[in-house]
């Protein structure tokens, strides 16, 4: 479809600005527009309106290189090898929310994220047995940083009931569960361009996120 010059703003703004359009950068969001439409100068007009939108000047800031590469660890079938890990606290929303529960799979990159009201191991587990192994199974492999909730006894009988393998990162370095780590900031970023001012409806967001996500 070739988009009258009147009506190019209102392209942009749902590709890039709107609930699904996630505040991507120039590449992809050119990429997404050019599937549908058309019009010259496009690319110029993506370029300029992603170098001028507030919100992700806002949040993405300057960008800080890791030291080191990561070290990659192999897997080879999804849901051999998962990781977990809860991001927050955030403003506590209106359903009583205050963190974020995100779970990985290391193969297929697909991701969960469920909003829990604390992060007790109780919290935690419960969430993970009803919400995550009842509909894909038990994995082989859990990978999780150090916090005590992962770490309490708790956490460890449910892992051993379940006979899921439990392993953990190395103190001080949570480069180690970096897949994870990264996802978390892309979602934090994402939640801080589309929540309301009052920063209370964050927990309802992150469907859009992932829908964002699954379309990469």
């Amino acid at each position: 479809m070739v988009v009258p010059k009147a009506k190019v703003p209102d392209v942009l703004q749902l590709y890039h600005s709107g609930c699904s359009g996630g505040h991507l950068g120039v590449k992809r969001t050119l990429l997404k527009i050019r599937e549908r439409f058309y019009w010259i100068h496009c690319r110029e007009d993506v370029e300029d309106w992603c170098r001028k939108c507030t919100s992700c000047a806002a949040v993405k800031g300057p960008q800080i290189h890791s030291r080191g590469a990561l070290k990659l660890y192999n897997v080879g079938a999804p849901w051999e090898r998962i990781a977990i890990d809860v991001a927050g606290p955030f403003p506590e929303s209106e359903s009583g929310n205050k963190y974020f529960m995100v779970v990985m799979d290391y193969f297929t990159k697909w991701p969960e994220v469920f909003a829990i009201p604390n992060q007790e191991a109780s919290t935690v587990a419960d969430k993970l047995v009803h919400e995550v192994f009842c509909r894909y199974g038990v994995p082989l492999e859990i990978h999780s940083d150090q916090r005590r909730n992962f770490e309490s006894q708790i956490f460890q009988e449910t892992c051993r009931v379940m006979g899921t393998h439990k392993t953990r990162t190395t103190s001080y370095h949570p480069q180690s569960d970096g897949m994870v780590e990264r996802f978390n900031q892309t979602l934090e970023r994402y939640l801080a361009k589309v929540v309301e001012k009052g920063q209370r409806d964050w927990d309802s967001c992150h469907i859009e996120a992932l829908f964002t996500k699954v379309q990469q």
